[in-house]
């Protein structure tokens, strides 16, 4: 067991700060001030970063950190960490370790006893969640699918059964050909969000059927990073009968489980009266 105090010392410390997906007014006046005041920033592309904190006013000295180098990089900063330095990372847009390789250098961190400190803020698919319409308890991220359209069916096959939102991010080039895919395996009714260029100026949320969103792509290219959010499974599982139930413990009985302990798992896994199944159990 480990037990962190982020704010114990000020030196020697990791700060993960989210920067805007968007919009630069989304930034911070803590996220600014981590940034500033931080030894050394952390940067997934230094090009696109130095861009935004020249921006925002913050000048200070950025190191790469990416998923070609984190593994080599994350120990370089661990070691700084420990010799004082407090290092904040940022990525290219929006929440670090979601969707990037930070988690790599948290881990080392945490390993290395060196406090993990996250500032709040910007996140693509919490701020498309929140405006889907679709219930944001519980949901799955996924990130990323695979590029290949048999491996995305494997992903596509849970989503169609989840009782969860379910959210992931697409490329513009990738989407009308993921749609496509996404229609072959789930119901072509069930209802879809796709959400774009998110707090920028041509924000934009398409909201329809799969069927629907799929040609609606298919004919108008679609532009900018995309956040596709689906709606959970509402369909009520059938229920099996009695004798179908009685079957099951019956199976159960068999493969070697007491009979007490057999109707209550049946019972529990089918959503019926534990009291009922017996009953029924024992007129057999």
């Amino acid at each position: 067991m480990k037990r962190q105090s982020s704010y114990a010392r000020d030196e020697g410390k990791l700060y993960l700060v989210p920067t805007p997906i968007g919009n630069l007014e989304d930034i911070t006046i803590r996220a600014k001030k981590v940034l500033t005041d931080a030894d050394y920033i952390a940067a997934e592309d230094t090009r696109t970063s130095g861009i935004l904190l020249e921006k925002i006013g913050v000048h200070n000295k950025m190191l790469s950190f990416h998923k070609y180098n984190s593994k080599e990089r994350a120990p370089e900063l661990v070691k700084m960490m420990k010799d004082g330095a407090v290092i904040a990372e940022i990525s290219d847009a929006g929440m670090p370790v979601i969707s990037d390789p930070g988690y790599i250098l948290v881990q080392e961190c945490i390993k290395n006893d060196i406090p993990v400190v996250p500032l709040p803020g910007p996140s693509a698919f919490a701020t498309a969640l929140i405006a889907s319409g679709f219930d944001a308890q519980p949901f799955t991220y996924y990130g990323f699918l695979p590029r290949k359209s048999s491996e995305q069916k494997k992903y596509f096959e849970q989503i169609a059964k989840a009782k969860a939102t379910s959210i992931f991010y697409e490329a513009p080039h990738r989407l009308a050909k993921t749609l496509k895919t996404m229609a072959s395996v789930l119901p072509k009714d069930r209802q879809i969000v796709a959400a774009r260029e998110l707090t920028k100026i041509h924000e934009e949320f398409v909201r329809g059927t799969v069927e629907e969103l799929m040609n609606y792509f298919a004919e108008n290219a679609p532009r900018g990073e995309f956040v596709i959010l689906v709606s959970p499974n509402e369909d009520e599982p059938e229920q099996l009968s009695w004798p179908e139930l009685v079957k099951m413990v019956d199976d159960l009985v068999e493969k070697g489980e007491s009979k007490k302990d057999a109707i209550k798992q049946v019972a529990k896994q089918n959503k019926v009266s534990k009291n009922e199944l017996y009953d029924q159990y024992h007129q057999g």
